[in-house]
């Protein structure tokens, strides 16, 4: 039997999840915690899979995930989070995680996406692979051979180092609208929608 944990500040989907899991042969629910630091002040003994809302923040250089991985290296970790949020996937992976579905995804899903991680290593849900595709077309135009103009890369570094838009516009000669104009521009060529995109692909 699989020994699972579970790290969401909502009482009510991880009760939701512990009654659907302990109806299984195959999985039994051993800790609910609110947040990860009350999980690491008393982890549980040999657990299989950890099932967390825990996203990475490249920005602030946070991964939730490398604590646990440490602590328990052959433990699956299946980040379950809102739909938007679904855009983080392609990093939440890339530090570690090695699964994604969403919080809108059927219980039944979720019992899919537990079996796939036990039997193959990995999952992502269906519900999350078109917001991974958009990643990596995004990232691949990011990539490409003068997609960006110098101003415009000037612009996504100063982003990613999280200046605001009126930093930026004083580094760069430009009006804070003439900020905006230009990371539309930028959103636009690279087929996204935030700056929460744009500092994923730029600094994955």
């Amino acid at each position: 039997m699989n020994k699972v944990s579970l790290i969401d500040e909502d009482s009510i989907l991880m009760a939701r999840i512990s009654d659907f899991l302990m109806e299984k042969e195959k999985y039994i629910v051993i800790s609910k915690n609110s947040d990860a630091d009350s999980f690491i002040k008393r982890p549980p003994l040999d657990i299989n899979i950890i099932i967390t809302n825990l996203l990475p923040n490249y920005l602030e250089k946070i991964n939730p995930y490398k604590s646990l991985k440490k602590e328990f290296p052959l433990t699956k970790i299946l980040v379950l989070t809102h739909q938007e949020f679904a855009c983080k996937a392609y990093e939440t992976l890339k530090m570690g995680a090695d699964g994604f579905c969403l919080k809108s995804d059927s219980l039944d899903d979720l019992e899919k996406g537990l079996d796939n991680m036990m039997e193959f290593g990995n999952h992502v849900s269906n519900s999350v692979l078109p917001f991974m595709v958009k990643s990596f077309r995004a990232k691949s135009n990011f990539d490409g051979e003068d997609i960006l103009s110098a101003r415009e890369k000037q612009i996504v570094k100063l982003v990613c180092q999280g200046q605001s838009y009126k930093m930026i516009a004083s580094d760069t000669n430009l009006s804070i609208d003439g900020v905006r104009y230009h990371l539309q521009r930028i959103y636009r060529k690279l087929e996204i929608n935030s700056k929460a995109e744009l500092i994923a692909i730029a600094l994955f």
